[in-house]
């Protein structure tokens, strides 16, 4: 099967969408399991607490915190997003595909890709996007657009079932 298409800022920011997602979500629930037992500690050490001195001295602060931290990730990742997409040119180019039952190679202006599927970890399926990974960090983005029908969006998805584990 051959396709071609053109990445968009809108694919890396899916992809980033995607990714992050989980992992900071993770990230956040240990840092605010952390944050509220370190306020936990001088409060218990005091003797008899009630529930109210601990959501309002230790609970409600924290999240409050934890909350404001994670929208504020939001808005920094979106600026990073941006800054990648017009920092890398290269991202913008014409990408041809090739796949077939032993490889997947990637032709662009500049470079020429062939990777055995073994070479490849795992794949996702966003509702605009084909992710194929090599590692947990590195990946390939197949735009569904660059399909000319369902049928061979299909024929790809179905490829890459039998090829890779879908994460």
């Amino acid at each position: 099967m051959k396709f071609e298409y053109r990445l968009n800022i809108n694919d890396v920011k899916e992809a980033n969408e995607v990714d992050a997602k989980t992992r900071i979500m993770k990230y956040y629930l240990i840092f605010t399991g952390v944050l509220i037992l370190i306020s936990l500690f001088p409060l218990l050490s005091q003797g008899h607490v009630s529930f109210q001195e601990i959501l309002l001295s230790a609970i409600l602060p924290n999240l409050l915190i934890v909350v404001v931290a994670y929208f504020a990730t939001y808005v920094i990742r979106y600026f990073l997003i941006k800054r990648t997409w017009n920092s890398q040119p290269n991202l913008k180019n014409e990408i041809s595909v090739e796949t077939s039952d032993e490889e997947l190679k990637i032709t662009t202006p500049l470079s020429e890709s062939k990777m055995q599927w073994s070479g490849y970890t795992h794949w996702r399926e966003t509702p605009n996007l084909f992710m194929v990974y090599q590692s947990r960090n590195c990946l390939n983005m197949f735009p569904k657009r660059a399909f000319i029908s369902d049928e061979q969006a299909n024929e790809f998805r179905e490829l890459l079932r039998a090829k890779l584990p879908n994460k």
